[in-house]
């Protein structure tokens, strides 16, 4: 499992480099992440960690980093 400080390294260098919090919005006002970008991360996230990331599960009820940290790995 990744520690929070390295997940929102990671996800702070596809949100422009925004400082990420757990409770940084991820689109629009916020970190502003794109679509192509959100999903660019969840792939080197994966291919970092060896996850197997559901990115159908990952759906509009996340709106902060922090509830996408714990969607990602409330299973682990």
């Amino acid at each position: 499992m990744i520690k929070w400080p390295d997940f929102a390294a990671r996800l702070s260098r596809h949100g422009r480099g925004h400082p990420v919090e757990a409770a940084s919005v991820l689109f629009g006002a916020g970190l502003n992440i794109s679509s192509v970008s959100f999903l660019e991360f969840i792939m080197e996230l994966e291919e970092d960690t060896g996850l197997d990331i559901d990115v159908e599960s990952l759906d509009a009820s996340i709106r902060t980093a922090g509830q996408l940290y714990d969607r990602i790995f409330a299973a682990l």
